[in-house]
C-alpha cells in the first residue's frame, strides 16, 4: 500500500539548489534511508515528507497524517524537566517494558539536561516508539548510540514494519539490510 507519492520534487536554500526532479512512492511495511553528503537535503527531505515544509509534490494517499512520529537533529524534549514528566506531557506511557528497552529506566526521574547526549537520543527514540504510530520519520537515529543500541534499535525496526509500519530515515552508518535507498547526490 503506497503511503506517499514524491513527484518531481525540487528544493532550494538561499538559490542554492538541494534536489531536483526526485520522484519515489513510500510503502508501508518497509523500510527508507535516505543517503547523501552533509548539505545533500536529508534533513530538508524528511521534513518535506513529514509535512513540516509544505510541498505540492508530494501527495499523502493515506490517511497517516496523525499516525507520523519525527525524530529531527533535536530530541524534543523539555530540557529542564524528568524524562518521566516529558513524557506525561506527550501523554505517553512511562511504563517499564518501554524504558527497559535501551535499559533507561533507571533515568526515568532524572532531569533531561542531565543525561548524556547518547542517553538523550536513546529516550528520544523511545518516545517514537511509545507513540504507537505507523510511520517513523526519523534524522540520523544511530547517533550518539553504542553498537548494542544499534543492535536493539534495528531489532525494533524489524518489529515495527512486521506490525504494518513505515520508516524514513536519513542514515551516515552503513546500509541497513533490506532498506530502499534513495540518494540524493552521485557520492552517498
Amino acid at each position: 500500500m503506497v503511503l506517499y507519492k514524491v513527484t518531481d520534487l525540487d528544493y532550494e536554500i538561499d538559490s542554492r539548489v538541494l534536489f531536483s526532479n526526485i520522484s519515489f512512492d513510500i510503502e508501508a511495511e518497509s523500510m527508507y534511508e535516505i543517503r547523501g553528503n552533509n548539505g545533500s537535503g536529508k534533513s530538508t527531505l524528511l521534513k518535506i515528507i513529514a509535512g513540516l515544509i509544505p510541498s505540492n509534490s508530494i501527495v499523502h494517499l493515506e490517511d497517516n497524517a496523525n499516525s507520523v512520529s519525527y525524530l529531527g537533529h533535536k530530541n524534543g524534549f523539555v530540557e529542564e524537566i524528568t524524562l518521566r514528566e516529558n513524557f506525561n506531557i506527550l501523554g505517553l506511557k512511562t511504563n517499564k517494558v518501554v524504558f527497559d528497552i535501551f535499559n533507561m529506566n533507571k533515568f526515568k526521574n532524572q532531569k533531561f539536561f542531565n543525561l548524556s547526549f547518547g542517553e538523550k537520543r536513546k529516550a528520544a527514540l523511545l518516545r517514537i516508539i511509545a507513540s504507537d504510530t505507523k510511520t517513523w520519520i526519523l534524522d540520523e537515529p544511530f547517533a550518539g548510540l553504542d553498537a548494542e543500541s544499534i543492535n536493539t534499535l534495528k531489532k525494533i525496526f524489524q518489529k515495527h514494519l512486521s506490525n504494518g509500519g513505515c520508516i524514513i530515515l536519513a542514515n551516515h552508518q552503513e546500509n541497513i539490510e533490506g532498506s530502499n535507498l534513495i540518494l540524493l547526490d552521485d557520492h552517498a
